[in-house]
C-alpha cells in the first residue's frame, strides 16, 4: 500500500512540476517583452506571478517530492529549503490577491489610476522583502529548537 501512495504522489508531483513549467514558461515568453513599454498594472501582476510559479514548478515542487517519497527522512538542507519553499506559496497568494484588488480598483473607480506601473513593481518588491524578513526570523526559530522523539 506504500509504495503505491508513494508512486501516485510522485506522479501528481511529476505532472504538476510539468505542466506549471510548461505554463508558466508560456506566460513568460507571451508577456516577457512587455516588461518595459507595459502600461498594465496586470501585465507587471502577471509576468511576477509567472516567475514565483516557475520557480515553485521548477525547483520546489520536486523537493516536495523527494520529501514525501522519503518520508521525510531528508538532509537538513532539504528540509530547510522545504520550510522556505511555503513561502513562495504565500508570497503567490499575495500577488493574487493584490491582482483582485487591482482589478476591484479598474472596475469600481475606472478614472482613478490607484495602482500605477511603479507603485505595482513596489508594492511587489515590499511584498517579498517582508516574506523574505519573517521567513528568516522562522528559519532562526525552527534551527535552534529541540527536536522531541517522544510522541
Amino acid at each position: 500500500m506504500t509504495t503505491l501512495i508513494n508512486i501516485s504522489l510522485i506522479t501528481y508531483f511529476t505532472l504538476v512540476s510539468v505542466i506549471g513549467t510548461l505554463g508558466n514558461g508560456v506566460i513568460l515568453l507571451a508577456y516577457g517583452n512587455r516588461w518595459n513599454s507595459s502600461k498594465s498594472t496586470s501585465v507587471i501582476f502577471i509576468l511576477i506571478l509567472a516567475c514565483v510559479d516557475l520557480w515553485t514548478c521548477l525547483i520546489v515542487v520536486p523537493a516536495i517530492a523527494i520529501m514525501e517519497y522519503r518520508d521525510f527522512d531528508v538532509p537538513t538542507a532539504i528540509c530547510r529549503f522545504y520550510s522556505f519553499s511555503k513561502n513562495l506559496i504565500i508570497i503567490s497568494s499575495f500577488i493574487m490577491s493584490f491582482i483582485a484588488l487591482d482589478r476591484f480598483l479598474n472596475i469600481a473607480v475606472p478614472h482613478y489610476r490607484l495602482l500605477n506601473p511603479r507603485r505595482v513593481k513596489v508594492i511587489n518588491i515590499i511584498i517579498i522583502e517582508v516574506l523574505d524578513l519573517l521567513k528568516n526570523i522562522v528559519r532562526l526559530n525552527v534551527s535552534h529548537m529541540q527536536s522531541d522523539d517522544n510522541f
